[in-house]
């Protein structure tokens, strides 16, 4: 992770603190906090919501610095991976869940438009699976963006869902990331549709009506 990086880190997370104390804070009264010129933050952000947008994308950054220091990584499964990259970015959020708390929903989950946290979620998500070589192939014909879009999705219900989970450590959380990770392994290394497919393949290419076409079709060359 480079100098840049770390400080647009260092800015976005002592701007979530900022922003429950008041959430109308200045650049220039976070400048001060940091001690440093309000040009400094502007260069690297062009406004307050982009600092705390950049909190959530941050997460992701320092989960892929993670990743890269977790011996035999690239042997787990994708429900371990998918269930790594879930219950990481939950204990990541834990460390300022009232901010969390507060903005998910209006910031990332339903701002309107692709922010770069789900962008960058898209992005590690296409590596699991890509890099995932026990998929059955009907499973990895389908991976892309419409999978990563409905995964997302299914990643913001999960983080709304433990933003209102009252059990003791989170418990239900956890319970709901291990059922919803097996579920989309089970998905992606089944082969029962591989061996549909490979029915129906077989049934189209030996169908008797097959006969009867190329009967047709010769009688109707001779006349």
């Amino acid at each position: 992770m480079n100098k840049k990086t770390k400080k647009k880190i260092q800015i976005s997370e002592a701007a979530t603190e900022r922003y429950l104390v008041n959430d109308r804070f200045t650049i220039k009264s976070l400048a001060e906090e940091l001690k440093m010129d309000s040009a400094e933050i502007y260069d690297l952000f062009p406004n307050r919501r982009s600092i705390l947008e950049f909190y959530y994308e941050s997460v992701l950054i320092r989960y892929q610095a993670l990743i890269t220091q977790i011996d035999g990584y690239g042997t787990f499964t994708m429900a371990e991976k998918l269930s790594n990259l879930a219950l990481t970015i939950l204990d990541m959020f834990q460390e300022r869940r009232e901010f969390v708390t507060k903005t998910y929903n209006s910031m990332i989950a339903c701002s309107g438009r692709s922010t770069n946290f789900e962008k960058s979620l898209k992005a590690q998500l296409t590596l699991i699976y890509e890099q995932d070589n026990k998929q059955s192939k009907a499973a990895s014909m389908f991976n892309g963006e419409l999978t990563n879009r409905f995964i997302v999705l299914h990643f913001h219900g999960l983080i709304c869902f433990w933003i209102q989970d009252s059990s003791e450590g989170y418990q239900k959380t956890m319970e709901l990331v291990d059922k919803w990770t097996a579920l989309v392994q089970e998905v992606n290394y089944s082969s029962v549709i591989d061996r549909g497919l490979d029915l129906a393949k077989f049934a189209v290419y030996n169908s008797p009506l097959n006969s009867f076409l190329d009967f047709i079709n010769k009688k109707g060359a001779r006349l």
